[in-house]
């Protein structure tokens, strides 16, 4: 599927109990890899009040190199994103971010029970930065999958658009299944957006 080593997220996943996210090799607006493991619940909130577009941790990770602690970002948080971060759980956060100016990679990492220490901090920068430094990693969706992809991405429902393309239901969620588990995503809006920001539709 990709050429992401499994075993730099699991690491990433026991620094961060909290969960993550690792955005990797941005280039153009589009990510080669995207990597969320953050509870579903604030994956929802995140994506409703679109924080993406006003996080001041990816603000910060766009234009520098190394390791923030959200809280001193807070001055750059007018929308409070790290607030309600933290009202979820995500207590305390850091992001670490590597690149030049064409690519960046970058990770939010939280943790419910105490700060990072400065070994954590340093080990998240390494990681990313191995992940960045890696083969973006191509996945492939056939042109099938694309197409349901596009059809659920302009607000179609299953049987309209297993109808639009002449297949049955099931034939259509099928396809759908197989794209959510070639771009890693959980729920069909997750996979249309990894496809999106991938350029695939």
């Amino acid at each position: 599927m990709h050429s992401y080593a499994p075993h730099d997220f699991s690491e990433l996943a026991r620094l961060a109990p909290a969960g993550f996210s690792a955005v990797l090799r941005v280039r153009r607006g589009r990510a080669a890899h995207i990597e969320n493991c953050y509870a579903q619940s604030w994956r929802d909130t995140y994506a409703r009040k679109s924080y993406f577009l006003r996080d001041p941790a990816i603000g910060w990770a766009l234009s520098h190199d190394g390791v923030a602690c959200w809280d001193s970002l807070a001055a750059r948080d007018p929308n409070g994103v790290i607030a309600d971060a933290q009202a979820h759980g995500l207590c305390h956060g850091i992001t670490a971010a590597t690149g030049d100016a064409e690519t960046r990679s970058f990770c939010g990492l939280a943790r419910a029970d105490r700060p990072f220490t400065a070994a954590e901090r340093d080990l998240a920068l390494a990681i990313i930065a191995r992940l960045h430094a890696g083969a973006p990693g191509a996945i492939e969706l056939t042109a099938a999958q694309r197409e349901a992809l596009r059809l659920m991405a302009s607000g179609e429902r299953h049987a309209r658009a297993a109808g639009i393309i002449g297949i049955s239901a099931s034939a259509l969620k099928a396809r759908l299944k197989s794209a959510r588990a070639a771009l890693g995503a959980r729920t069909t809006a997750e996979a249309v957006h990894a496809a999106q920001m991938r350029g695939m539709i």
